[in-house]
């Protein structure tokens, strides 16, 4: 008998734009899985806008500018809170494009879950790397959308 992964999504929205948690916890459910996870995986996120993303940004990352996500994994052995994810909902919603609202804002939190996973883009290699995991993933998001 096989198990299903369990997970736990902790959400809070200061970004006043009304978005349903599920779209994310659909994402965290295929990662958990695709990635084989331990059950009990837990991540915190943060809706924010244009003022608090770039606040963070600075103070953490001593980057005065606007980003569309930021990612703080955890790093904390024997436990599975993979740690801490921020998408800057109005900065999603100028670069949408021709996609809608919630699939930009899920393309940001699979962006920010593999690097919580340790995925990054520093380098042409790991750029590559991430890249290809973003578009296999997203794939399987939406074959699952049904």
């Amino acid at each position: 008998m096989t198990t299903k992964n369990s997970f736990s999504l902790f959400l809070e929205n200061e970004s006043g734009f009304e978005v349903t948690r599920t779209i994310f916890e659909r994402i965290l459910k295929i990662v958990s899985e695709y990635e084989k996870l331990p059950n009990g995986v837990s991540v915190n996120l943060l809706l924010s806008d244009d003022e608090t993303i770039c606040r963070l940004n600075k103070k953490f990352r001593g980057v005065d500018k606007i980003t569309d996500v930021l990612s703080f994994p955890a790093e904390i052995p024997g436990f599975s809170f993979l740690g801490d994810i921020i998408i800057n909902v109005e900065a999603a919603e100028k670069q949408k494009e021709t996609a809608d609202l919630n699939t930009e804002l899920q393309k940001l939190f699979l962006h920010g879950l593999l690097h919580l996973l340790g995925y990054d883009h520093l380098s042409a290699n790991q750029k590559k790397i991430m890249e290809e995991k973003e578009r296999e993933l997203f794939i399987i998001v939406g074959k699952r959308l049904d």
